[in-house]
């Protein structure tokens, strides 16, 4: 995985061996996306997932040092190339957590003709102060343990 940092942005660049349709539907499809997405040693619990344009998520990722809340609302939803998103730290009960800031998360997947598929995940904060606080958080650790789950997840495909 590849990252580079622009400013208020956060832009994860990595390639799998898998169709766009398989790395859409990991992203899209509820029984799916639990099995990926979480950093490891951790796990997923959603409890309401409309992955779709205007649609929303709530999900808990479970981990050694905690769980996490988060809200998602979806802004564009296409397939195979697309799932643009806000996502917002949480309590257990779905209140968006007002003293972290929310993200605009914009994922680009791209098929390479090949039969591997290329993910480019934009995250965008308020800020560069606020990109820099997620990366102190370990962002780039966990995303990158969150793509070796994928990778695996599709590997059974």
């Amino acid at each position: 995985m590849s990252i580079q940092i622009e400013q208020n942005k956060i832009i994860f660049i990595r390639n799998f061996n898998a169709t766009a349709d398989q790395i859409f539907n990991a992203y899209t499809e509820q029984a799916l996306f639990e099995q990926w997405f979480h950093p490891k040693g951790a796990i997923t619990e959603v409890y309401t997932f409309n992955v779709q344009t205007e649609g929303n998520a709530f999900f808990a990722i479970r981990g050694p040092q905690g769980t996490s809340y988060t809200v998602t609302n979806y802004n564009d939803v296409q397939r195979p190339i697309l799932i643009d998103y806000y996502d917002y730290f949480a309590d257990q009960d779905g209140n968006i957590d007002k003293t972290m800031a929310g993200m605009h998360n914009t994922i680009h997947i791209k098929d390479n003709k090949d039969g591997t598929t290329t993910i480019k995940s934009i995250a965008e904060l308020p800020d560069a102060e606020a990109a820099q606080q997620l990366l102190d958080m370990g962002v780039e650790e966990g995303m990158d343990g969150t793509f070796d789950n994928l990778e695996a997840l599709v590997k059974t495909f």
